[in-house]
């Protein structure tokens, strides 16, 4: 699979050792008006710490490929020649974004560059038994309607699913319509915690609900750096009323899928909650590990399981909070993003063709 590569202005010439200097100034260029939308030269040199010659350069060749667009002068009031104002041309930075860890469909869309959706298209899996076939098709399609050209495609896939990407990457290389487009395949929690961290700096633990439980981490020292794991496989006491694969009936992955499939019949949002609650409560003390090895502040919950709720992030804290020193406080919220692999598949387009 192809690496993640951070959209942080974080990162550094000595993380992104096989750039080259020029490359990364480019990048962290094109990460800045990312995340300020607009910007005047000025303001970039400032805001990168870069030389203003090395500014000049830059934009010079942004300019010259149309990525990045002149929008007039800075309406602020100052001595001198008002600013010319820059900002990335959003027909010229479009991706395109495929989504395969839904049971049911496989989900394309075409993404500006804020992650916005600009054309979205759905197939059904069950009429879709070569995959590959149905993915080009879809990405196919997807490039022929936006209408302009775009950078390339990002594709989201459950953690594990290699001989899928294999697939999929094999048959987008050998199609006459999609040859030519750049392919970036990632599993699935590195693109949703790709997604969650956006242009910020905070740090957090991203935890996926779906088939398995995975994570991925996000710091500065993870920047551009594949992190998705399948969360440990740990005992976190009872009996879930049937065995996991790893052959314990306790293992939180398959109390997570018991408890999710509880709720879907639950009498009320009351006994809804109670099952959030407990799903929290033996999730909790397994992230806590991770948590304090790496001292990280913040833990997100993502997933499609109507287990996500209030009730299930405030138990996850208190279980969490209980397995480490008191002092040790860890925020943990629900995320509320909507398609996020899809955002986080056009986000690593972006942060590899824009780099």
């Amino acid at each position: 699979m192809v690496a993640n590569t951070s959209l942080s202005s974080r990162a550094t010439a000595q993380q992104l050792p096989g750039l080259g200097t020029r490359r990364h100034n480019r990048g962290v260029v094109l990460q800045t008006l990312l995340r300020e939308e607009t910007a005047s030269r000025a303001d970039l040199a400032r805001l990168t710490g870069l030389a203003r010659p090395t500014i000049t350069e830059v934009i010079r060749e942004l300019l010259a490929t149309g990525v990045v667009i002149e929008t007039g002068h800075s309406q602020e009031v100052r001595v001198g020649k008002p600013s010319v104002m820059l900002e990335i041309d959003a027909q010229a930075a479009q991706s395109i974004a495929v989504d395969l860890t839904r049971p049911d469909w496989i989900v394309g869309a075409v993404c500006g560059p804020d992650g916005s959706i600009r054309l979205r298209h759905e197939i059904a899996r069950a009429s879709a038994s070569d995959q590959g076939a149905a993915v080009t098709t879809l990405v196919a399609r997807l490039s022929a309607q936006s209408g302009v050209p775009v950078l390339g495609v990002g594709i989201g896939v459950p953690l594990g699913a290699d001989e899928e990407a294999t697939a999929v990457s094999a048959a987008l290389a050998t199609a006459p319509e999609t040859v030519s487009l750049p392919v970036h395949i990632a599993a699935e929690a590195d693109l949703v915690a790709r997604a969650e961290a956006g242009y910020g700096t905070d740090e957090f633990l991203l935890v996926r609900a779906g088939d398995v439980i995975s994570t991925a981490i996000v710091t500065e020292y993870t920047a551009g750096t594949p992190t998705a794991r399948e969360l440990a496989h740990l005992d976190v006491g009872g009996d879930a009323g049937r065995a996991c694969r790893c052959g314990n009936s306790g293992c939180v992955h398959v109390w997570l899928a018991v408890l999710g499939e509880r709720i879907e019949t639950a009498a009320d949002e009351d006994a809804k909650d109670a099952l959030r609650r407990e799903a929290g409560t033996r999730l909790g003390t397994p992230l806590a590990a991770i948590v304090s090895a790496l001292d990280l502040p913040h833990v997100v919950l993502s997933g499609t399981s109507g287990l996500r709720g209030d009730a299930l992030c405030d138990a996850a804290e208190t279980a969490l909070s209980a397995a480490r020193l008191p002092s040790a406080h860890v925020e943990v919220r629900c995320s509320g993003m909507e398609d996020a692999v899809l955002r986080g598949a056009a986000a690593q387009v972006l942060a590899v063709e824009l780099a």
